[in-house]
């Protein structure tokens, strides 16, 4: 069998037979056979769990994060297996989009109500090409499920204008109504701070000095609590509602999960990362340290193959480097 179509390491197939719906097979070819690859972790428990078990748990929740590596094909498969999993048990979640800012929320309505089953259209409805992520065709995937169950599809993340703004000026660029609703007009605990910090100084390669890097930071926050804030605009009673997101916004401890605690705090909530395999690691637990955290920051993690061997701090040096020479 040709590896871009290997299923699942033989430890996690027989774990999935229980699971009801059949699990796409991997798009991507790196360590398809490292140990943990398919597995799914729960680190409450230290502990493996199935497909089956994960979803059961998942579906009790009013909000579910569903965190990715961008750039990984197989993250975006997954994300829609489990929001098929999610319909098949009687769910009908709206499904929050950090990758669509919300000034693109009338693009959406007007697209659908023209095309409601047409999802390979609805980037272009968008301007996704445009937008600095990965293809459209990656994330379809997840759009083919939703159209083909009537979720709904809200745009969750700020427009690039209040981003830009918010990285100039601060968050006080944003009306006071919503400032305070979302308790950004409050500074955030100094640890907290301190980890936010450390997470995009190592983001950024350790390129940029730490005093420089408040204002990602002060973005960083303001996406969480506006993607919040969308997630709870869309649940409608005892709905549902799915974040498609990067990791990090589906983090536990200071992404999204930890705004909604404050905003919503009778809710129930479920975090699920996708987190590629590392060829040096086959301890689960030990993935920690690459979320700069004692523990992993979420419900459950599910361990794929890597999508590729970029080294991005490579990349982002010579970005660097030629900003520099630029400005000589």
């Amino acid at each position: 069998m040709h590896k871009s179509l290997a299923p699942f390491a033989l430890a996690a197939t027989i774990a999935v037979s229980a699971s009801a719906a059949e699990l796409p097979r991997w798009q991507t070819t790196l360590s398809v056979d490292h140990p943990l690859t398919g597995k799914i972790w729960r680190p409450d428990q230290n502990a493996f769990v199935t497909p089956a078990e994960m979803v059961k748990d998942l579906t009790k929740s009013h909000y579910v994060f569903l965190g990715e590596k961008h750039d990984n094909p197989d993250h975006h498969q997954l994300q829609a297996w489990v929001l098929e999993e999610f319909v098949s048990q009687g769910n009908q979640p709206a499904i929050v989009w950090e990758m669509i800012t919300e000034d693109k929320q009338d693009k959406i309505d007007a697209y659908l109500a023209q095309k409601p089953k047409d999802a390979a259209g609805l980037g272009a409805a968008v301007a996704w090409d445009t937008s600095g992520w990965p293809s459209w065709s990656e994330y379809q995937p997840i759009a083919d499920v939703a159209l083909a169950h009537r979720l709904p599809i809200v745009a969750g993340n700020p427009s690039r204008a209040t981003v830009r703004a918010i990285g100039r000026n601060g968050l006080t660029v944003l009306p006071s109504a919503r400032l305070a609703r979302l308790g950004l007009d409050t500074p955030l605990p100094e640890s907290t701070k301190d980890t936010m910090l450390t997470i995009v100084a190592e983001a950024h390669c350790g390129l940029m000095p730490r005093e420089a890097l408040s204002p990602m930071v002060a973005v960083q926050r303001a996406r969480d609590a506006i993607l919040a804030d969308n997630l709870i605009r869309s649940r409608k009673g005892d709905s549902a509602v799915v974040l498609i997101a990067g990791g990090g916004h589906a983090r536990l401890d200071i992404g999204v999960p930890s705004v909604l605690a404050k905003l919503d705090p009778k809710a129930r909530m479920a975090s699920l990362a996708l987190i590629e395999v590392d060829d040096a690691e086959t301890d689960p637990a030990r993935y920690a340290e690459k979320f700069s955290a004692n523990a992993l920051p979420f419900d459950f993690v599910w361990f794929t193959p890597r999508a590729n061997d970029r080294d991005y701090c490579a990349e982002l040096r010579k970005r660097f480097e030629g900003h520099g020479k630029k400005k000589q």
